[in-house]
C-alpha cells in the first residue's frame, strides 16, 4: 500500500456552496502533481446543509474523510482534530470559501521541498474589507510580539507542515487551542518560511472573524500561551508598594520637620491599606505564575469531540 504523500486538512463551517468546487480543483491540482494524496473535511458543527453536501463528497471520492465535531469548537481546534485523522509525509491546511487558492498549493510544497518545516501562505493583496483587514494586521502584530516570532514571518491559515511537526502540534495537551502558539513550541523560528500566493474574493457569504472572534482568539494567546497578565498585576502590585513606601517616608519626613503634622490619621491609613493591597497583588501574581505552570504540565478539558465520523 503506497504512503500517502499529502493530507489536506480544511475545517468547514456553513460553506455548503463552495465544497464541491473546492473538491474539484484540488482534484484538478493534483492530478497535474501526481502525488497520492487525501481530504479531511472538519465540520465544525455548521448550520447549512454542509454536512449533507459532506456526505455526497464522501460517497463520490475514495480519499475523503470527513468529520463532524458534537458542537463548534472554533477553526484552531477543528484543524487539531483533523491533524489527529492525517497520514501524510506532509499537511496542508486552508480555509473553505475558496479565498485560498487550490492551484497556489505547488507553490507551497515547492517551498518546504527547500528544507523548511512550516511554510506559510504570505498574500500579495487580501479581498477583505477595510475593517476586515485592520483587525488582521493588529491580530498579527500581538501574535509576533507575544510569541516572539519575528514580524518577517506572515502567519496565515493556508499553511503546509512536515508530519513531524503536526505530530509535536497535537502532543500539546490543551483546551484552548492556538495554532500559532502550537507551530512556535514545536518548530525552530529558522526552519519557518514564507511564500507569496494569490487571494480570491470571496464569492459567496461573509467572514466569520469579527470583533468578538478576534478577542476570543487573543485572549486564548494572552492567558494560555503568555505571561502578560501576571506580569501587569505583578508589576501594578510592586508600583503600588513601592509609592506607597516613599509616600511613607514622606510623612515621615514631614513629621521630622514639622512634630505638628500627626504620623496617624488618614495618611498613615491610606498608605497602610495602598502597602497592603500592592502586596497582595503581587503575590497573586506569583500563585498565579504557580498555577499557570501546573495548568500547562496537567491541561484539562476537551480540545474537540467528533459526533459523526466517515473515513
Amino acid at each position: 500500500m503506497n504512503e500517502t504523500k499529502y493530507s489536506i486538512i480544511i475545517p468547514v463551517y456553513n460553506s455548503e456552496k463552495t465544497l464541491n468546487e473546492l473538491v474539484l480543483r484540488i482534484q484538478a491540482v493534483f492530478k497535474e502533481i501526481n502525488e497520492s494524496y487525501e481530504l479531511i473535511f472538519v465540520d465544525d458543527r455548521s448550520q447549512d446543509n454542509s454536512w449533507s453536501v459532506l456526505m455526497q463528497i464522501h460517497d463520490n471520492y475514495q480519499n475523503v474523510k470527513i468529520i463532524r465535531l458534537l458542537r463548534n469548537f472554533g477553526q484552531h481546534n477543528a484543524t487539531v482534530c483533523g491533524f489527529s485523522q492525517a497520514s501524510g509525509k506532509f499537511i496542508i491546511t486552508m480555509d473553505d470559501d475558496l479565498q485560498h487558492p487550490p492551484e497556489e498549493i505547488p507553490k507551497l510544497i515547492d517551498e518546504i521541498n527547500k528544507g523548511y518545516n512550516v511554510v506559510f501562505a504570505k498574500y500579495r493583496i487580501k479581498y477583505h474589507n477595510r475593517i476586515e483587514n485592520y483587525l488582521s494586521r493588529q491580530y498579527q502584530r500581538f501574535i509576533h510580539h507575544l510569541l516572539g516570532i519575528p514580524e518577517s514571518i506572515t502567519i496565515s491559515s493556508f499553511a503546509i507542515f512536515t508530519g513531524d511537526v503536526v505530530k509535536n502540534m497535537i502532543s500539546i495537551k490543551s483546551s484552548y487551542v492556538f495554532l500559532p502558539a502550537l507551530v512556535q513550541k514545536s518548530v525552530p523560528i529558522n526552519k519557518i518560511a514564507n511564500v507569496e500566493v494569490i487571494h480570491n474574493p470571496r464569492k459567496v457569504g461573509k467572514s466569520n472573524y469579527n470583533i468578538r472572534k478576534y478577542l476570543s482568539l487573543l485572549l486564548n494567546l494572552i492567558i494560555n500561551y503568555s505571561v502578560l497578565p501576571l506580569l501587569i498585576v505583578g508589576i501594578f502590585g510592586v508600583l503600588i508598594s513601592v509609592m506607597s513606601f516613599c509616600y511613607g517616608i514622606y510623612i515621615i519626613y514631614r513629621y521630622l520637620i514639622d512634630p505638628t503634622n500627626s504620623l496617624m490619621g488618614w495618611n498613615s491609613l491610606m498608605v497602610a491599606l495602598t502597602f497592603l493591597g500592592g502586596m497582595i497583588l503581587f503575590s497573586i501574581a506569583i500563585i498565579g505564575e504557580y498555577l499557570r505552570r501546573i495548568l500547562t504540565e496537567v491541561s484539562y478539558g476537551q480540545q474537540y469531540v467528533i459526533g459523526d465520523m466517515e473515513l
